[in-house]
């Protein structure tokens, strides 16, 4: 798939899902490139090869249940333990089964495609403790639970870790595989929604992302303000400007570094604005 066929077929899937949030009421907001998109550009952003969106986990329910109420055949709700018995992440995915974004490799397969089919990634963001301690405390038992996941991947890059962190993957991902891949999942969002009742008051949160994550504040996504993407107005958080910032730096300024920004697609079908 091209990428221009890939933005716009994730276009279309971003719109879906909006009308369906407008039609049951369900808040969320444009993330990452997507959201830098609509505040920058106006557009998805050029050389950006899918779109993002995010909302508060006390959403959720709602959102998924809107999903599974109104999505076409098709086109699913794809939650992280759709991939069992393997493990890809903690990240829910609105997927078009319909449309595959780049050759089918052995490692698609033993996803079942969900990882290779066109799909609007969704992250959840839940409340954390308050206190510095207890928030590192937070992090790094989630980011256990990740640890334990990878017993489950088809396949670990390990020359994407330090020296330093070889050794403790390689224990968790042993370890992980003693305990079924359904199960991470579900602990990791039985334990999320219990933290996110017990420190509802709190202005610190986390998400199901967990690769380099930082953690957020909450009261950037009290309300939502317009964006735009192709003439149509999304939503994006009333703190996009602190939210964009804390992630990106000055986001206003496009990287040098484009070209890595284009990950799902192959490698011929690839292209770096001038």
């Amino acid at each position: 798939m091209k990428l221009k066929e890939a933005q716009d077929r994730s276009f279309e899937l971003l719109c879906l899902i909006d009308d369906i949030c407008r039609r049951e009421h369900v808040p969320y907001f444009l993330d990452g490139g997507s959201e830098i998109g609509a505040v920058r550009e106006k557009d998805i952003i050029p050389w950006d090869d899918d779109i993002d969106i995010k909302l508060l986990l006390a959403d959720y329910p709602a959102f998924r249940d809107a999903m599974r109420k109104h999505l076409p055949e098709g086109v699913r709700l794809v939650e992280p333990e759709d991939f069992a018995p393997r493990f890809y992440d903690f990240v829910v995915r609105v997927v078009d089964t319909r449309v595959l974004r780049r050759r089918v490799t052995e490692e698609d397969q033993a996803y079942g495609l969900l990882d290779n089919n066109l799909c609007i990634d969704v992250f959840v963001h839940y409340h954390i403790p308050e206190g510095g301690l207890a928030r590192r405390l937070t992090y790094a038992r989630m980011k256990l639970l990740y640890g334990l996941g990878l017993g489950h991947r088809y396949r670990l890059d390990m020359s994407r870790y330090t020296a330093a962190q070889k050794l403790p993957v390689l224990l968790m991902r042993a370890a992980g595989r003693l305990i079924p891949a359904r199960s991470l999942c579900r602990h990791f969002f039985r334990l999320a929604g219990r933290m996110d009742r017990r420190y509802a008051a709190s202005p610190w949160g986390l998400s199901n992302w967990l690769t380099g994550s930082t953690y957020q504040k909450m009261a950037w996504y009290a309300s939502s303000v317009s964006g735009e993407l192709r003439g149509r107005a999304f939503p994006i958080p009333v703190g996009y400007d602190e939210d964009l910032t804390t992630y990106y730096g000055d986001y206003m300024h496009p990287p040098k570094d484009r070209g890595a920004f284009i990950q799902h697609l192959d490698e011929e079908d690839r292209y770096q604005e001038p």
